[in-house]
Parts: structure tokens; sequence; C-alpha cells
């Protein structure tokens, strides 16, 4: 095992977190260093990491996280583990927005349940199917603004944190490695480096059904009602402001009120379509 400094890979739900473990573990197995996938792990057992983090057991805490030769994660939510400061971690997240929307699909038609959680998640599939998608991101919108908020409390701009987005990621793969290789404590090869840039395909058609369902940014736009867009801005508006995703109100404003005028004329373009299809029956 190798002494390189080890690293952490947080982000959330819905931010390509399982292209990141494949990520993570290919990096690991070309520079000899060791894996662990703690979440995931614990995840398909039923069981939950929050709860052994936020325990009162620092020594299996303690010897679960090492500070040399290891790559952990990704982990979906914030988790103080012990001296943060000595790893090198990557924070890899998406517009919440897009996050939101992804997730009512996945909770919806497309999340694996293990056996180990069938039950409850099962139930929590017919409840999201049995609504329409602004509630439900509407409803699930505390959860993730408070997920951002962890991250910019405890990681964002720290010096040893390097902060990426999904957005770059799968609208210019090379470019997005390029800064990743850049700043890891280790050196991957050139091998592995052009076999990830062969492997990263971003253009799917859409399935529902599918755990890629979509990969293109701004989502959001293209399934929510405007004014539930508007109220996310308002809920989300700190986070959106700090990591880029809003940067002019003024914009913002003007490309919702087009949109809202786009959805209306498709609306009534379909109603003079079924209304002259009516008319030419009745004649």
């Amino acid at each position: 095992m190798t002494t390189n400094q080890s690293i952490i890979w947080f982000t959330a739900h819905k931010c390509a977190s399982v292209y990141a473990s494949e990520i993570l573990q290919k990096l690991a197995e070309d520079v000899g260093m060791i894996y662990r996938n703690y979440e995931g792990d614990l995840w398909e057992k039923g069981q939950s990491l929050e709860k052994l983090i936020y325990g009162n057991d620092s020594e299996t805490i303690n010897n679960m996280f090492k500070t040399t030769g290891h790559i952990y994660g990704p982990f979906r939510q914030y988790y103080p583990i012990p001296e943060m400061e000595k790893y090198k971690v990557i924070l890899m997240l998406r517009d919440p927005r897009d996050v939101l929307t992804s997730l009512y699909f996945s909770m919806a038609y497309s999340h694996d349940i293990p056996e180990s959680q069938k039950t409850d998640l099962d139930s929590a599939r017919e409840y999201v199917k049995n609504k329409n998608i602004d509630d439900i991101v509407i409803e699930h919108s505390p959860w993730v603004r408070t997920t951002y908020e962890h991250y910019t409390k405890y990681l964002f701009g720290k010096n040893n944190v390097l902060f990426l987005s999904y957005e770059d990621m799968v609208t210019d793969f090379p470019i997005w490695l390029i800064e990743l290789c850049k700043n890891l404590p280790i050196k991957p090869s050139e091998k592995l480096k052009n076999e990830l840039i062969d492997l990263a395909v971003f253009e799917v058609e859409e399935n529902i059904y599918s755990h890629k369902r979509q990969v293109k940014p701004g989502d959001h736009r293209r399934k929510l009602k405007v004014n539930t867009i508007k109220q996310l801005n308002l809920e989300l508006q700190d986070v959106l402001k700090i990591y880029g995703w809003l940067k002019d109100e003024r914009q913002e404003a003007d490309e919702l009120f087009q949109l809202y005028l786009e959805r209306a004329r498709e609306k009534l373009n379909n109603f003079k379509q079924k209304f002259e299809q009516a008319k030419h029956k009745i004649i």
C-alpha cells in the first residue's frame, strides 16, 4: 500500500455518484491505493453510515479512516470525518434544482431497491408516483438545501478541498478530468485517463426507467412549472449564488418569463390543432 495522502469524495444524490464510484475504484487500482465505499456497502445491507458516524464509537470511526493510502467515497452528505484537514477532499455538486428533478424520476421509476430495504422503499415509490413532480421537488427541497448548506459551512473554500461541478463533467469531460487529476495527491497513468475519456458517454436518449435517465444540465426548466422554479430559486437562492448556478437574477427572471410565454404558445397551438380536428369531424 502506498503512503499517498488519502482522498475523500463528497457529493450529493443524483450528482453522478455511481459514476464517481467507478472512477474512484479505477484510480485506486491504478495507483495502488485501497478503495472503500462505506456508504454504498452499508446501504446494500440496509444499514446507515450516518448512524455509525454520529454514534459514540469513536474508536471504530478512527479505524475506518486512514489519512494515507486510501480513497473513500462517494459520500452523499457531509460527515465529520476525524482530521479532515489531512485528506485531499473532492466536492462535486450539481444544480440542486436539477438534483430535485432527477430525484423525482429516480424515486418513482429507476432507483434499484435492495432486498434489505424493499418494504420501506416500495411504499415510498408508490407515494411519489401518486403525486406530481412539482409537489415532490418542493417537498424535498429543504432536505437538499440542508445538504448543500452543510457542504458550504464545512468544506467549500477550504485549502484542501477541490470543488468540481457535475455540469462541467457532462459537458466537457476531458477538461473536467484534467482539473481533477492535476489537483490529486496521486498521478494517474495516461492509460487510465484515456480509458476514462473513452468510457465517458453522456449523450443518452431519455428513459425514465434507466438509472442514467438523462444528463443534460437545466432539466428543471424542461420538467417543472415556472412557478415551481421561482419558488425553488427563492428557497435555494443562497446556495445557487454561492456555487454559481444563479449569477444574474434579472436574467433568470427574463428567461423564466420567456419560458412561460413559450409554454403558453404551445398550449394555444395544441388547442387550435384539436379544435380544427374536432371541426373537421363535425363537418
